[in-house]
């Protein structure tokens, strides 16, 4: 019993206060925000690949798990730039539902004296399921007698349904800083999962934001940013703080307004290959839990064509 009210608990947290369920959780936004933005596709003059693995709700044994993967390129046309991706979505609710999303990410990019502006476009798909085999109904009792071993709501095996995504956005950078804005979902499409269960999903839009202050004849740089994001019934904020040494080692601090607060560290390791960890207490009384971590690996590198390089960087919006 108690392992299906945990993850009628997390879905109803899941499909409730987050804006939708392929708009994964990230508290490190800005080491990959074509995540939620394509407009960031290819932003840099680096290749990069990475794999954030986020678990919520971890000293549960039905956690919620994220697998966000993805890749990412510049390239030219003639003098025009653009930029081009692949990303993926895994996420497990509880020990019932699973999601997974693919999509393919492109970006038109123009350079002016005031900065850089791109627009970007994913397409892609949504397929969630449910494992009604994991499902553990509460037996019937003479005091409660609205459940049943027999409930033909659940399904008996796993179901699934998928259907079409687009998602679409926009940013402007500038010499010490940036600002974009997306919106996911744009067709609001509707998941038929079997033949009793409906799944609408939200358009919802990510407002993104970051500015670099370099402190004078010192090796640090302060970098503040904002994310959020909202269905326009709920809305996440998150105000980040990160203190980052000779661009190799940095930590931070972050408020997700009314949710969590976190921690963050990570460094350059070697050779493009960058890594961080994040750490969010839970301010809510809902859950009892010990929060949620999140770890990322990201490897950028520069490809020419015939030629041998060996020139790395790590890659962040900032």
């Amino acid at each position: 019993m108690k392992k299906v009210v945990f993850c009628s608990l997390l879905l109803l947290f899941y499909l409730g206060k987050i804006a939708a369920q392929s708009d994964s959780q990230m508290s490190q936004y800005t080491f990959f925000p074509a995540a939620f933005n394509p407009a960031m596709a290819g932003e840099n003059d680096m290749i990069q690949a990475v794999v954030f693995f986020r678990q919520d709700f971890w000293s549960f044994d039905n956690g919620a798990l994220t697998l966000n993967a993805g890749a990412n390129m510049p390239f030219s046309i003639g003098k025009s730039s653009h930029g081009a991706g692949i990303r993926f979505v895994i996420k497990e609710v509880g020990s019932m539902w699973r999601y997974q999303n693919a999509y393919l990410q492109y970006a038109y990019k123009h350079t002016s004296s005031i900065g850089k502006f791109s627009a970007g476009l994913d397409i892609g798909f949504i397929d969630s399921g449910i494992d009604g085999a994991k499902a553990e109904p509460k037996p019937p009792s003479a005091e409660d007698e609205s459940h049943s071993d027999n409930d033909q709501t659940i399904p008996q095996a796993k179901v699934s349904g998928m259907q079409l995504d687009l998602n679409a956005g926009v940013m402007y950078k500038f010499t010490n800083g940036f600002a974009g804005i997306s919106c996911t979902h744009i067709t609001a499409p509707k998941i038929y999962i079997g033949e009793d269960i409906v799944e609408p999903i939200k358009p919802a839009l990510h407002v993104i934001g970051g500015y670099q202050f370099k402190i004078p004849d010192t090796k640090l740089v302060i970098k503040p940013s904002t994310y959020l994001k909202t269905d326009f019934v709920t809305l996440d904020w998150d105000l980040t703080g990160r203190l980052e040494y000779d661009e190799r080692i940095w930590g931070g601090l972050s408020y997700r307004i009314g949710n969590s607060v976190g921690v963050h560290v990570g460094m350059n390791i070697f050779g493009g290959l960058t890594a961080g960890v994040a750490y969010d207490v839970p301010l809510s009384n809902t859950f009892v839990t010990f929060g949620g971590y999140e770890i990322f690996l990201e490897y950028n590198f520069e490809f020419l064509l015939g030629k041998h390089t060996k020139k790395y960087k790590s890659i962040r919006i900032l």
